[in-house]
Parts: structure tokens; sequence; C-alpha cells
């Protein structure tokens, strides 16, 4: 068996690049075939997984956050590489799907041996992803709250953004059509999962399975400023289902059209469109989870 680990050496503000002393430490006594390799710019991670998959490599091992994840991810789909995470980053939300462990060391060699498994992965637009895509409200949070970082640090600027965007964003007339179902509203957010968290730890779709072959829909309609106050925390707890301007659906194909572009959050990396289409790829990749 081989392991090439790819870091992002500035996710988590240089905590994953820290990482690579335990991961050499634990592959050394294992004494398995393993490579470490960093990346320089945000697309390395694709290119260097293509390259290690196409080096036979078994396991990719993304060390970082939920954006190194995806670029990993879209570098090995359609190989036989299993992709494995370390979590470096800062919000850390795909591994809450499947590794519960907290300590970094159990959870490395939870990535040397672990078992595998199917997973399902989505595509939109043309990109691939493995947790959960948005877009509306939650999606201008993340936006913001890169810009927050400029100001504030740590769970500060996600606090700042969210205030800003309650303020500030106005909910979009958008057709949004599940398999056969269509829908017409003034949306605040649609959320489309295949994990359970994003955000940081909030629970857009708490019964959302890897590997069921179908995407958990979350929608929202717009709510007054007043109510988003209280229906946000029942939101990042998953306890938002019985709101009545919440909507939660399955589906394999959904599309989402607006007159004006959408803020989109496509594992943590985000853009602008006007139309939306999401696939489900059943079983599309192999993933690395622990033996417990």
């Amino acid at each position: 068996m081989s392991i090439l680990f790819i870091v992002n050496p500035t996710a988590g503000k240089g905590y994953a690049n820290s990482l690579t002393t335990f991961i050499d430490e634990e592959c050394r006594k294992s004494k398995i075939d393993y490579l470490i390799k960093c990346t320089s710019t945000p697309s390395d991670g694709t290119s260097i997984s293509r390259w290690g998959a196409e080096k036979g490599f078994d396991r990719i091992v993304a060390v970082g956050g939920d954006g190194t994840v995806n670029d990993v991810l879209n570098g090995i789909v359609g190989t036989s590489a299993a992709l494995g995470v370390i979590p470096g980053g800062s919000g850390n939300d795909f591994i809450r799907s499947i590794n519960k462990h907290k300590e970094i060391k159990k959870i490395i060699n939870d990535n040397i041996y672990g078992k595998i498994l199917k997973s399902d992965i989505g595509i939109c637009n043309g990109k691939y992803f493995i947790n959960v895509a948005s877009s509306g409200f939650d999606a201008q949070v993340v936006m913001e709250t890169e810009k927050a970082k400029k100001i504030f640090s740590g769970s500060l600027a996600y606090i700042a953004a969210v205030i800003k965007t309650i303020f500030m964003y106005k909910g979009r007339k958008v057709n949004i059509k599940i398999d056969d179902y269509i829908l017409t509203e003034n949306t605040l957010l649609v959320a489309v999962a295949n994990g359970k968290y994003y955000g940081g730890g909030m629970l857009p779709a708490p019964r959302a399975e890897l590997d069921d072959g179908y995407f958990d829909v979350c929608h929202i309609k717009q709510v007054p400023k007043a109510k988003m106050l209280l229906l946000f925390p029942r939101f990042i707890k998953g306890k938002h289902e019985s709101i009545k301007e919440v909507s939660v659906f399955k589906g394999k194909k959904i599309v989402i059209d607006s007159n004006e572009e959408l803020p989109v959050n496509l594992d943590g990396e985000t853009f602008y469109s006007s139309q939306i289409n999401f696939e489900i790829l059943p079983k599309g990749i192999n993933i690395i989870v622990p033996m417990d």
C-alpha cells in the first residue's frame, strides 16, 4: 500500500503544515510507502492528486480544510485511489460525516489502517463536490467572512459576517426543480447536501447519508429579518425542519434558476451564477473511514 499526503501549508493559519511532523512519525512507525507533498497555489491540490492517482498511490489524503478536500477530490474522481482527510483547516466539516475521532494521531492512523467505502459525490456546474453546496444567504455569509477576516479573527469574523448579511441580504425569487418537482419562491437559501455539516458545524441536512444515492435539499423561504435571528440558531443545530418556511426534499437532479446572479458556496469555494445545476453520482469515489 502507498499513501500520498497533500498538505495545504496555509490552512488553519499554518496548523496543517505543522501536522507533517506527526504524519511522518506515524508513517515511519507503520513502515509503509508514503510521500508528503505541499501545495503552493489553490489549484495544486487537484494537479498533485491527479499525478498521485496516475502514479498508482492507493490512498490520497487531503491535509487541510474543506477547500483542500475539494481540490484533492477533483483530481482523483474516476480513479481507484481512495480519498482520506486529516483536518487542518478552519471549518473541517466533511470529516464530521466520516470520522468522529478528535486526537490527531488517531486520525492519521485511521487514514493508514482504515477501511475503504464508496461515497456518493455531486457535480455542480461542471465541478465535483462531496459535502454541501448552497446558494443564497449562507453562501453570502461565506463570502462576507473572507472579507471580515481582514479585520477580525476566528469566530468573530464569522459572527460579523452573519450580522452584516442579515441586514444587507435580500432574498431572490428563484425557480427550483428537484427531479420532477418544481418550486418557485422568494428564497432565503437552498442547501444541496451530500454530507451533513457545513459552515463550521452547522447541520443543514441532519439526515443526509453519503451513500444513499440522493441529495438532501433544504429550502428556506425569505423570512423577516427579526425571524432570521430566531431561525439561525435552530438551523445551526439541525432543528429547523419544523419551521413553516423550511422545506426538505430528496433528489438526484436539482436545477436552480434566477433572473439575477446568486451567491454559491461549493465545499467552501464561492462564485456567482444565475443557473446552478446539480447531479448526484452514486458511489462515485472511494473514501477512507476508521475501522471502528
